[in-house]
């Protein structure tokens, strides 16, 4: 019920926000973001305002119930015959036990995801983005996003997995690939915040053109745009570590029966809820003219959200984990600490140890087997 409010007071206040550029005179389009440049009425804006922390506050709060709730389901219990269903209370438990990390995990990576599909086209667009006396609009740059998606998922999957898994003894583990993209979509963050700290230092250029992607009037500054690349290939990576481990979580983790039920939790999460913290946060923190605020706070806010999400993860699989309720191979390659190996780690090593005392046991018999043996005098070359 809080998660159904949430949502309509966030198209609420979104239908507001509307409304209310509307009725100014005129609106700018910067990076998708919908913002007011005129007056308009100041009841409707602190209407608008005050809907937007309420839609915050209740998702907030929808969220935080339903990790709490579900970190142990124990007090899910079978129906009785007379209702019962063709679901049972392990695959209840099982689905159910997958939410924490879901929302946990998807939140605190998409929080800085989202950065490169608003914050860094805007910075981009208020940089230095000429290039044979052509501007670029900032939205080029995303293809540093998809340029490091193709050069190292392959680099990935062939070289540092392996090594790492060669240096370590095992291989790498889902709650490792999870957490160091947490850490490098915080990084990318960083580094986009210290460019924007440069690029507010830069000179502007007076002596050519506005920017022709950037809000009406704004001039660029005297640094290139070619740096945005560098946090755009951070997230590139992080992505290829978090994603696709978040789609097969979803999928192993979950029953049979439920499997594409807990799938579109995963993206909805993943798209949706993101998307809508990410527009509160960017209301509060993302001026519409770069030049005039500080977007590095939207940075550092979105680092801020990976570095908890780390932490929380770290709770959730040592202290939750669904309270049994996950497989036990699933926990086993959520924890990075390695405790435990994983089953077929533990197999392998099973039959290895196994073998080794087979041959001790069977090296030993025949000593004593030859030992027990009566002596005829000198052994021959044949003996």
């Amino acid at each position: 019920n809080a998660s159904t409010a949430a949502a309509r007071l966030m198209s609420f206040g979104g239908d507001l926000l509307a409304g209310d550029a509307l009725a100014g005179q005129d609106f700018t389009l910067a990076s998708g973001v919908r913002r007011l440049s005129g007056g308009g009425s100041a009841g409707a804006a602190g209407l608008r305002a005050a809907m937007n922390d309420l839609a915050l506050a209740l998702g907030s709060l929808a969220c935080i119930f339903l990790v709490v709730s579900h970190l142990n389901n124990s007090w899910i219990k079978q129906l009785p015959k007379t209702k019962a269903s063709s679901f049972t209370v392990q695959e209840v438990r099982a689905g159910f036990a997958t939410v924490p990390l879901l929302i946990v995990v998807n939140l605190s990576f998409n929080m800085g995801y989202n950065a490169m599909n608003n914050a860094f086209p805007a910075q981009a667009c208020q940089m230095n983005t000429l290039i044979g006396g052509t501007q670029l609009n900032g939205a080029f740059f995303n293809f540093g996003d998809a340029l490091a998606i193709i050069v190292f998922t392959p680099l990935f999957e062939s070289v540092c997995y392996p090594a790492i898994g060669k240096a370590k003894g095992s291989p790498v583990r889902l709650g490792q690939k999870l957490v160091t993209g947490l850490l490098v979509a915080g990084v990318a963050n960083i580094v986009a915040a210290i460019m924007e700290v440069k690029r507010r230092q830069a000179p502007l250029m007076t002596w050519t053109l506005c920017s022709e992607c950037a809000p009406n009037g704004i001039h660029m500054r005297d640094m290139s745009a070619f740096w945005m690349f560098i946090p755009f290939a951070l997230v590139g990576a992080a992505e290829i570590l978090v994603n696709p481990s978040m789609y097969y979580f979803a999928y192993t983790a979950a029953p049979p029966k439920v499997r594409s039920l807990v799938q579109a939790f995963n993206l909805f999460f993943n798209g949706a809820v993101s998307n809508a913290f990410s527009a509160v946060a960017m209301e509060a923190t993302f001026p519409n003219d770069l030049d005039t605020g500080h977007m590095e706070y939207y940075y550092f806010l979105n680092v801020t959200c990976a570095l908890v999400g780390v932490v929380l993860y770290l709770y959730l699989t040592r202290c939750g984990s669904g309270a049994g309720d996950l497989e036990e191979d699933v926990e086993d390659e959520l924890d990075i600490t390695e405790r435990r190996p994983t089953s077929r780690t533990a197999e392998l090593e099973r039959r290895r140890t196994g073998s080794s005392a087979d041959f001790e046991r069977r090296r030993t018999c025949s000593t004593a087997e030859l030992e027990r043996r009566p002596s005829h005098g000198p052994a021959t070359p044949h003996q």
